[in-house]
């Protein structure tokens, strides 16, 4: 009935002329027969502000997480908004969100500052006593201006067990569906979301990743615990359904047993032999690594061919490939490739694994190496338990031997499965240098921010960083090419050893993290560099991340 009185309200605003106050009267005036609907002027000019509070309603029963959501237009823009509770500044409300439905009733809003006129914000009911409490927000226009909008009150009840709430992101409405999709989303609960069921056709197939950082929720959610990684993901395998309209949704469940189905998509699956290809990806080496080779000096002539005791001279590229089939396709990788620059293949899983010795001790040019982090993420895949690959490539070969140059080079390995499908699952870009100082510059890479991520307030940047002759100096943060500080080195980072256990030195202790104070920063996009600098000077770059400061929605 929410989305109904609100459609009506919307189809009246278009029958309706926007009401102006009298210029000397700054007050708020409430549009005729629209209920909720606020028309504002301040004393010095005449403008018009359209004003709807889609919930909590007029006294309406609330406990647990309460959510504030609405929309606003006005000529003059949106600064902030912000939630009070009895008169008690409570949060800051998120701001720009989109608003289809407000836009297909005023569509020349799309080409405006008013484009994207949803907030939401939300109070903790269980933080007040039982009984009536009043809610307004009060909004900050870019002019200066303040006005208060959306009075009314609500009524706490703490007895009440709040079910879990959440959304579902993906798929959308009649979404298409086919091989592995991902269904997301997020969920809360005013104590603790235990388990996210995904049912198709009213039937669990399994619970979903929960954890995910969703900085967007925990700016509309501020108070509940958990909020900034409310997000859940579930790999579905499509191809286990017949082809053809399917009901999904999902299910949340809370610590005392309360139960929700948060939303309900039909789908469309269509699966056949094409269109599902080999999918994976190369996780080292990461984009844009620096591949440095030693003792180059004399050449090839002073070279005495590939020897995996020379680990310098050894790029290794590793990550991971799944494949699933349809009713009529068996699925699964069969094999895998390595090209550079397009030539090749220059190495297969099918005619070239070799067992590296000492130093290295690993399988090379091999699939099949046990990945229970992507079994974890892909449940329904048969064979992601065994989906990990290693390739293992001799660059002074290359250099020496096959024409290729120092500089940049583009390394891609491409899957075919069993039905004879193929697929390139991935190319990034590598620098080989052939450099004849035997201290290779450090390498490493960023953990977070993870590109594009939102951040606010002071942001924690982690990562890890190493070089052959453990002589990391210090670890560099530069934000849009501004030196921001020196990062604390040296923090326990024993998965490195972990996920890449052919580097052939200690790294054990080669973390940084650096406390980023975001609020220095403009809102918006900004570039982040790590720089590594060891004993004598020498500089590289070991990673890039654009990420998104958004202190405005967060209340910074």
């Amino acid at each position: 009935m929410r989305h109904t009185a609100i459609g009506l309200a919307l189809v009246s605003l278009l029958t309706l002329p926007l009401v102006s106050a009298n210029a000397a009267k700054p007050a708020r005036n409430s549009v005729p027969g629209v209920k909720g609907v606020t028309v504002a002027s301040p004393a010095d000019q005449t403008v018009n502000a359209m004003f709807w509070l889609d919930s909590p309603a007029e006294n309406a029963t609330v406990a647990g997480a309460v959510e504030v959501k609405g929309w606003i237009i006005d000529p003059r823009g949106i600064s902030k908004i912000d939630l009070y509770v009895d008169g008690v500044y409570t949060a800051s409300a998120d701001l720009n969100e989109p608003r289809y439905d407000v836009l297909q009733a005023y569509p020349w809003l799309s080409a405006t500052i008013n484009a994207r006129p949803g907030f939401s914000t939300s109070f903790n009911a269980d933080s007040l006593t039982d009984g009536a409490h009043v809610i307004f927000v009060r909004v900050r226009f870019a002019n200066g201006d303040q006005e208060d909008f959306g009075t009314r009150t609500v009524i706490v009840d703490k007895s009440l067990n709040q079910s879990p709430f959440g959304e579902i992101d993906m798929p959308g409405p009649a979404q298409p569906m086919n091989g592995v999709f991902p269904v997301t989303g997020w969920a809360l609960d005013d104590s603790k979301v235990t388990k996210v069921e995904v049912l198709i056709d009213g039937q669990t197939i399994g619970g979903a990743n929960m954890g995910m950082p969703r900085p967007d929720i925990h700016n509309r959610f501020p108070a509940v615990p958990g909020s900034a990684d409310a997000g859940f993901v579930r790999m579905v395998n499509t191809t286990t359904f017949p082809n053809g309209v399917h009901t999904l949704a999902v299910r949340l469940w809370d610590d005392e047993g309360a139960s929700r189905v948060i939303g309900q998509r039909f789908v469309q699956i269509f699966n056949n032999g094409r269109n599902l290809p080999p999918f994976g990806r190369i996780e080292w080496p990461i984009a844009n690594h620096y591949v440095y080779i030693t003792g180059c000096s004399n050449g090839a002539a002073g070279w005495s061919g590939p020897s995996f005791q020379d680990t310098s001279e050894w790029m290794i590229v590793s990550g991971w490939a799944l494949d699933v089939g349809s009713r009529t396709d068996p699925g699964g990788v069969a094999w895998l490739e390595l090209y550079i620059d397009g030539s090749g293949p220059l190495l297969s899983t099918k005619t070239d694994e070799v067992y590296a010795p000492n130093p290295f001790n690993l399988d090379m040019n091999y699939y099949g190496l046990e990945r229970p982090d992507i079994l974890k993420l892909f449940p329904d895949v048969p064979n992601a338990k065994d989906c990990g690959f290693r390739f293992a490539v001799n660059v002074k070969d290359l250099l020496f031997n096959h024409g290729f140059n120092e500089g940049l080079h583009y390394v891609t390995v491409r899957a075919g499965d069993v039905a004879g499908y193929t697929a390139n699952i991935a190319t990034i870009p590598v620098i080989f240098d052939c450099d004849n100082d035997p201290d290779i510059p450090a390498f490493g890479d960023i953990y977070t921010p993870t590109n594009m991520e939102r951040v606010s307030g002071t942001y924690q940047v982690t990562g890890w960083a190493t070089d052959s002759m453990g002589s990391v100096q210090n670890v560099q943060v530069l934000v849009d090419g501004t030196l921001m500080g020196l990062a604390t080195y040296g923090t326990p980072s024993p998965e490195v050893h972990e996920n890449f256990p052919w580097i052939p030195f200690n790294v054990n202790s080669v973390g940084y993290t650096y406390a980023l104070d975001t609020t220095k920063l403009a809102d918006g996009q900004h570039t982040l560099v790590i720089r590594a600098v060891d004993y004598w000077g020498g500089k590289n770059y070991i990673g890039q991340r654009t990420f998104v400061v958004d202190n405005e929605n967060s209340g910074q």
